[in-house]
């Protein structure tokens, strides 16, 4: 079976107005001052780092504060609730609709916990358009989780797929596809989604619009041999 699996944040659902808001807001509730989206973006994108409660504790460590993690969380998550309805769709439905039409299973992993994704999902109308989704939550050793590729191949069990495409924005997903490929021998496929990155990566799959990303991933699971696509 063949697959499209993609991350969440900066790929189907567009963040920059959300958790990167949440990200500034919660260090500067502890910092007592202003700190800038091109610092946190710069820790977050070019460090690798995944979840961002973490990017939000490196943030203040870089600032010299260490904090409670456990309380960083609670009030990450209450300035990030204030936020959350601002969230758009960069990918519609209209568009996974047309890959289900090729008769590719569709499966997300992602570094969200289970409660915003689902929210997320329930409101932009995409509840019930995933076969699998992988969440932060369905990882609970957090050594496990991106750009660790057993999010990856959690999912590609579940689905039962044989080849995929992940698509992802940042270089943890990049790696992620490249430890699966290692660790698990399987055939996934990377293809970098540019349309809000703020990531260059070295990578030769590469898609900034919506229909390119289609044509793409589409002559990517019908075409052998799989490596050699660009």
């Amino acid at each position: 079976m063949k697959a499209a699996i993609f991350d969440v944040d900066g790929v189907i659902i567009d963040v920059r107005k959300t958790y990167h808001q949440a990200i500034k807001r919660t260090a500067e509730l502890y910092l007592g001052k202003e700190v800038s989206l091109d610092f946190i973006r710069d820790i977050k994108f070019r460090r690798g780092i995944n979840n961002d409660w973490d990017v939000t504790q490196e943030v203040l460590r870089e600032r010299g504060l260490e904090v409670d993690y456990g309380e960083l969380v609670r009030e990450f998550t209450k300035i990030y609730d204030t936020l959350k309805d601002q969230e758009e769709l960069l990918l519609d439905r209209d568009f996974f609709e047309r890959l289900k039409a090729e008769g590719f299973l569709l499966g997300v992993v992602t570094g969200r916990p289970k409660e915003d994704l689902t929210y997320a999902f329930k409101r932009l109308g995409l509840e019930d358009m995933f076969d699998v989704c992988v969440d932060e939550d369905d990882v609970w050793n957090k050594e496990l989780r991106k750009p660790h590729p057993f999010p990856l191949h959690m999912c590609m069990e579940s689905l039962k797929a044989d080849r995929a495409v992940y698509v992802g924005d940042t270089k943890a997903d990049r790696e992620m596809v490249l430890y699966y490929r290692k660790l698990y021998g399987g055939d996934v496929e990377f293809i970098h989604f540019t349309k809000v990155s703020e990531t260059p990566l070295e990578t030769p799959l590469k898609a900034e619009k919506e229909n390119e990303l289609e044509s793409l991933i589409k002559k990517i699971l019908t075409q052998e041999p799989f490596a050699e696509v660009v």
